[in-house]
């Protein structure tokens, strides 16, 4: 028992000796599990709050979706639906109306004038299917129906500030009053087809009765939009086998999309298993430098220790008791590293949630606190003293004492690295030598350093360079997108019009348009040998219009072609002049169309990110029986005119659905990552944190090492600025390599986040690899000038050292 109070005495006096390192070495470990249980904990969250949100307004697991101007009368796609063999599995049936619209939704300060859709829904069942959740102001009641009342969706509305409720008008000039803000499964994320995700700042829907909805767009007792649910138990390929041949026998050429193709749905749902990955990543190289650092600087701790030990083997101690000592310093560390990460770790989750309650404002947020994964992280950041205690101490005691006691830099043999670099001749006098062979003298004490330093600008490097990347694919869509004409606007129409009609004239000779260039924009689906691909597909004047893609391979004229991205065709694994088979669809009387296939060759590549996009010259839609015919228009301002007044003049025109600035979906996603940064900026203040308290710990811990060395080169009337300089040169060696290792591991990171997480997550986005100079330049800083600088913060011990009392030592 004595023997007991005695070292924990002593380890009371070893932690008032060395509070500040303890502290900041159980800080370390608190970082690297508190980001893992905070990070980890914020997935699991996300999984829970996803299946309750999209739980409780009954999403849809199956759509059957009208091409592009394909309408029916309500009833028919129901119909269909309902007499299909296994109609006992279908739970909940909805037909919409969704049309193309321009919504106005300006206020006294800000002019807010953006595409989107009206979505008429029937409001005596609901919605069942897809249903609605009030953010503000009050629900649409079956009384409602007919009446020119919506509801706004929300996150559009939240981005602009508008009003809980308020008025706004749509395409032709019709004002309608909103009466709420609404969230419903499809737009918790803002996605339209064909554009970029997160699109809340450009694309605005608006949902009312299904009455309204064609009042509002002439298309009186007709749909375009079959949404289902079906029990948990069925087979969504049996239903939808069923429900593709039920419509081809009825007439109607439907495309059929099942609950994991929907855009929101995909991205919150894989997004939140990818971010497990994402995370883990982020989670495990914090942790590995954090226990890394805390292994060394442990180690260096107790090997401080060794003459003490030295001396206790000499006396007949035995081993079980000497060794109990600098456990008992670790048992410290690990007690307080335990309480600091989960204070750290709760700091994370709630950091954490509330950026994601803001960056997705879900229906429903669950956050219950998870005890699993706090207990597993608090459980490895506890082991990891003990272990680097035992290692030190396991070394000391298997030699003789006066081993022991011999002073640590006559008893570092540094193995082959120490050896090639003794005799090595180096630049400059024994001062400027001494840096390099004390580093050398230490390789493994070196390379722990290092990784641990490595893996925090890995970090940093990744979570900037993920930025880069995404800025630098965004900045080629924009190129891409502008071309020679960075005015240049697109207007949708309400419907299909004749190239020559009333209505195109209308736009070209509106007075604030110089020219307007056909389109005809489709959805339409791509196969080869190896794989099947859904495009976008506009028909425009490849030959001699305002505006043209870049072509990177092939060319246009002659017959008809594809212009595929060069991601789809490295999808597809074809190239130009090979034959695919186009899935589109063809116009079959005035109003009907159906879906048919056509063999036809690539044409050409062009480099915009977004695979789905694609080109055909207009001038060969008669495939789909569409000579003549456009649904949109390339629009180019005249000199003296802005786009917001072209947006303007042509908004009250009443064939037009929408008009966008061409580019207006590289500037949502620019407005979408500022939002991302703030995730990102929680995970990197912590790795910054961490390289931080590595750096200059370690260079306390080397000051308290070398102390005898500094004190006898001191008392010969050495400088102390000799001694900083020589410091900081070694921290500056560590830096460098340790730069270097973190930005190669950056990219390692970034290329498999782009490849592997992303590629999953968002396959339609092809975003190319980009390291900015300025991502460059902040790791330099961060892990060259930092680390190298941290020497300073022991000037002032080196101007107060007790010479006598440092050199009053008997070897």
């Amino acid at each position: 028992m004595s023997t007991l109070r005695l070292m924990l005495r002593w380890s009371r006096r070893d932690l008032r000796a060395n509070w500040v390192r303890v502290a900041a070495i159980a800080l370390m470990i608190a970082i690297g599990t508190g980001a893992y249980a905070g990070l980890s904990s914020s997935t699991t969250w996300r999984r829970l709050s996803n299946e309750a949100s999209f739980g409780a307004l009954a999403m849809h697991d199956l759509r059957a979706e009208l091409p592009t101007g394909g309408l029916a009368d309500r009833g028919d796609l129901a119909a269909a639906a309902a007499g299909i063999e296994h109609a006992g599995l279908i739970t909940g049936i909805e037909e919409r109306l969704i049309v193309p619209t321009q919504v106005d939704a300006s206020t006294a300060d800000a002019t807010v004038l953006v595409p989107g859709s009206i979505v008429g829904v029937d409001l005596s069942s609901g919605p069942a299917v897809d249903g609605f959740h009030l953010e503000t102001g009050r629900a649409l009641t079956p009384a409602d129906a007919g009446a020119p009342l919506v509801l706004l969706e929300h996150n559009f509305a939240r981005f602009y500030d508008l009003p809980d409720t308020g008025t706004l008008a749509v395409s032709g000039d019709r004002t309608l009053d909103y009466v709420g803000q609404a969230l419903t499964p499809e737009y918790f994320i803002v996605a339209p087809e064909g554009e970029l995700f997160f699109s809340e700042a450009n694309y605005a829907a608006v949902f009312t009765s299904l009455e309204t909805a064609q009042d509002l767009t002439g298309l009186d007792g007709r749909v375009n939009d079959l949404v289902i649910t079906i029990a948990d138990d069925a087979d969504p390929g049996l239903v939808t086998a069923e429900l593709e041949a039920a419509f081809e026998d009825a007439g109607i050429g439907a495309e059929i999309t099942t609950r994991d193709e929907d855009t929101s749905y995909r991205l919150l749902t894989r997004d939140a298993g990818n971010d497990q990955r994402f995370f883990n990543v982020f989670a495990f190289l914090i942790f590995a430098g954090a226990a890394g650092a805390a292994f060394t600087l442990i180690n260096r701790l107790v090997e401080q220790q060794r003459r003490e030990i030295g001396i206790g083997m000499a006396l007949g101690v035995a081993p079980r008791r000497i060794v109990l000592r600098p456990l008992l310093v670790a048992g410290q560390i690990a007690l307080l590293g335990v309480v600091f990460g989960v204070v750290i770790g709760a700091l994370i989750g709630v950091a954490m949630r509330a950026v994601f309650v803001e960056f997705l404002p879900l229906p429903s947020w669950e956050t219950p606190f998870q005890f699993g994964i706090f207990s597993r992280a608090a459980l490895i950041g506890f082991a990891v003293p003990f272990v680097a205690a035992a290692v030190p101490v396991w070394r000391a005691v298997r030699v003789t004492p006066v081993q022991a006691l011999r002073p640590a830099h006559l008893s570092a043999r540094g193995g082959w690295l120490s050896r090639v670099t003794r005799n090595a001749p180096l630049p400059g006098d024994s001062f400027a030598q001494m840096p390099m062979r004390n580093l050398t003298r230490f390789p493994r004490r070196t390379l722990l350093t290092v990784l641990a330093i490595a893996a925090s600008i890995t970090v940093l490097v990744a979570l900037l360079g993920i930025v880069d990347s995404f800025l630098e694919t965004v900045d080629i869509a924009e190129d891409e997108t502008l071309g020679a004409t960075p005015d240049r606007v697109l207007v949708d129409l309400d419907g299909f019009a004749l190239a020559d009609s009333p209505e195109v004239a209308a736009i070209a000779g509106a007075s604030t348009v110089d020219t307007a260039d056909p389109m005809l924009r489709m959805g339409a689906t791509v196969r080869s040998d190896e794989a099947t691909l859904d495009l976008l597909l506009d028909l425009v004047d490849l030959d001699e219009g305002t505006w043209r893609p870049t072509l990177t391979a092939g060319s246009v004229g002659g017959e008809a072609g594809l212009v595929l991205t060069e991601a789809a065709a490295d999808d597809l694994g074809v190239a130009v002049g090979d034959t695919v088979t186009l899935r589109h669809p063809l116009a079959d009387g005035a109003e009907s169309l159906t879906l048919a296939e056509t063999e036809i060759r690539v044409a050409a590549t062009h480099p915009y990110p977004m695979r789905p996009v694609a080109y055909m010259d207009i001038d060969h839609a008669g495939i789909m029986n569409l000579d003549g015919i456009v649904n949109g228009l390339s629009v180019q301002p005249s000199v003296d005119a802005t786009q917001d007044e072209v947006r303007r003049e042509l908004f009250h025109l009443d064939s037009v659905a929408a008009v966008r600035p061409a580019a207006q979906a590289t500037q949502q996603v620019r407005d979408a990552l500022d939002e991302v940064m703030g995730i990102l900026r929680v995970i990197s203040f912590f790795a910054l944190l961490l390289a931080l308290l590595i750096a200059v710990n370690s260079a306390g811990i080397a000051l308290d090492a070398r102390k005898r060395e500094h004190a006898s080169m001191f008392a010969f009337g050495v400088p102390v600025r000799t001694a900083l300089r020589m410091s900081i040169t070694e921290s500056l060696v560590v830096g460098v390599m340790a730069t270097l290792l973190g930005i190669a591991g950056g990219l390692g990171v970034i290329w498999w986040m782009l490849n592997a997480l992303l590629g999953d997550t968002m396959p339609d986005f092809a975003a190319v690899l980009s390291l900015k100079p300025g991502t460059v330049a902040t790791a330099a800083a961060l892990g060259i000038v930092t680390v190298a600088l941290a020497p300073v913060f022991t000037v002032r011990r080196m101007r107060k050292m007790d010479l006598p009392g440092t050199l009053r030592l008997v070897e």
